[in-house]
This record gives structure tokens, sequence and C-alpha cells, in this order.
């Protein structure tokens, strides 16, 4: 530990507001003698766990708001996370700065940690909608955070709560949508379709609305991006190999690129002003 991070903080101060001798002695590579990237290798994923929290708190406040029927707070709410997505984005693409043999260089000491083990991640997944309960496994040994993950697959996705606030501000949403098993996968409608469609076509005094559904877009595009980005990343470093947690790695990544949290705000695309339009 370096001697900065050993001061004792007696009053309140930067260093002890931010509990920064903590977070700085949180590091700690597993190669020996330790390889020089594992550093950063740490640092990047510890950073991103900070920001997972960060966009949970965020996406807390989102939920909140829809069932406020506060459109003003969510758009805010959704400019946050947006922003975030994109610097989660610019993030991941530092691993970039890896080259395959300087991962390989520290590859090994990871064994069997893997990114399906971040239970931020799979809560955010959760909680917009993408409920796969493979990924519930990988905390057979953690009940607590098994846990976390099963009374979330139970819950209103976040996708959910903003239809029914669609609904009670006067736009007929199916009572099919609005009063189904919330733990299956979205089946695509296509009369919500149609309503956002019209929403689109002839908002009058509702452009409001049209602002929170392009707010929504840029955040699934921005997560869509990520995925994709993190995707490109792995093919980059390993190649085909398969993934320190037993993964197909690029493969898997590869299969799961396609998926999105608000799929009928993506499928109007095709509806709106004609086929030729």
């Amino acid at each position: 530990m370096k001697e900065y991070e050993k001061l004792e903080l007696k009053e309140l101060n930067y260093n002890s507001y931010l509990k920064v001798p903590e977070l700085l002695d949180l590091q700690k590579e597993l190669s020996t003698p330790p390889h020089h990237d594992e550093m950063f290798f740490i640092i990047i994923h510890q950073a991103a766990e900070l920001w997972f929290k960060l966009m949970l708190h965020e996406t807390n406040g989102l939920i909140h708001d829809f069932q406020k029927n506060s459109v003003s707070r969510a758009l805010k709410k959704l400019k946050r996370l947006t922003r975030v997505m994109d610097l989660m984005v610019k993030q991941i693409n530092l691993l970039n700065t890896l080259t395959p043999v300087e991962f390989a260089g520290f590859r090994d000491h990871l064994r069997p940690a893997s990114g399906f083990q971040s239970i931020q991640f799979r809560v955010m997944e959760f909680t917009f909608g993408i409920r796969e309960e493979f990924f519930i496994r990988f905390f057979e040994k953690e009940p607590e955070k098994k846990k976390i993950l099963e009374s979330i697959k139970d819950k209103k996705s976040v996708y959910d709560e903003f239809l029914a606030c669609l609904n009670r501000n006067g736009f007929s949403i199916p009572k099919e949508i609005l009063e189904r098993d919330v733990s299956t996968s979205w089946k695509l409608s296509d009369e919500l379709v149609q309503t956002i469609k019209t929403i689109y076509e002839n908002p009058k005094e509702n452009y409001h609305w049209v602002l929170l559904f392009e707010s929504m877009l840029d955040f699934d595009e921005k997560f869509a991006l990520w995925r994709s980005t993190h995707m490109l990343m792995v093919a980059r470093t390993i190649g085909m190999k398969m993934g320190t947690g037993g993964s197909s790695g690029y493969n898997f990544l590869a299969g799961r690129a396609e998926h999105r949290f608000f799929p009928e705000l993506w499928a109007v695309r095709t509806e709106v002003g004609g086929e030729y339009s």
C-alpha cells in the first residue's frame, strides 16, 4: 500500500468524503509477478461496476417517475442514463489497447471469474425486461444475489411501467399487455405499434411523448452499441476462445447482440410514413 493510502482521515475532506484511500486499496493483481496490464484491466471493470451502480440508482428513479406520470422527470433520468452508456462504450473500447499477448499474460488468473457474475449488470437487464433464467444459475452459491434476480423477475419491467403510464394518460394499451405475466418473455404487439404510430404521426399537444419515445430509443441504442462494442473487443483480444466463465465467448455475445429493451419503439419505424416515404 502506498503511503498516501495509509493516511488516517480525521476530518471531512475530499478524501474522507469519497473514501479515496479505501477506493485506491481495492486493486489487487493475482499475477505473480504482477503483470503490467492487469491493473488496467481491474480498474476498467471496477469503474464499470460503479457506473452500473449509478445507472441502477437512476433507473429506480425512472420507474418512480413513470409511476407518478412525470414525463419531464423521466426525460431527465433517460438523458443521464444515455450519457453514462455513451461513456461506458468509450470505456470498454479502452480494452482494445491490450494486445492478445498482453491479455494472455494474466487472463488465466481470472478463471473461473466472468462478467456473467456481475450481479449489477444482470439486475440492469432484468429490470429493463431481458430476463433469461440461464443467468440465475451463476448465483447458486450466492443465494442473496439469486434472490434479488428472482424477485425482479416477478416485477414490472421499465417498459411495463412506461406502458402503464401511457395508459393512465389516455392512450389505449391492450389489456393483455397491462395484465400480462411479467415473468414471461415479451411478445411484440401490433396493436401497441399502431398506438405509438398514431402518437408519432399526430401528436398535437402530446409532443412530449414523442420526445420521451426518442429518449428511450437513445438509451436503448447506446446499450445495443455497448453490446456490439463488447462483442468486438472480445473478438479482438481473445478471438474465438471460450470465455473465462465457460461460455463460447464471442459467439455467445453475438447471439445476444439483437436484444432490445423497447421493441415496439423500434418496430414502429417500419410503419411510420408509408412504404416509400
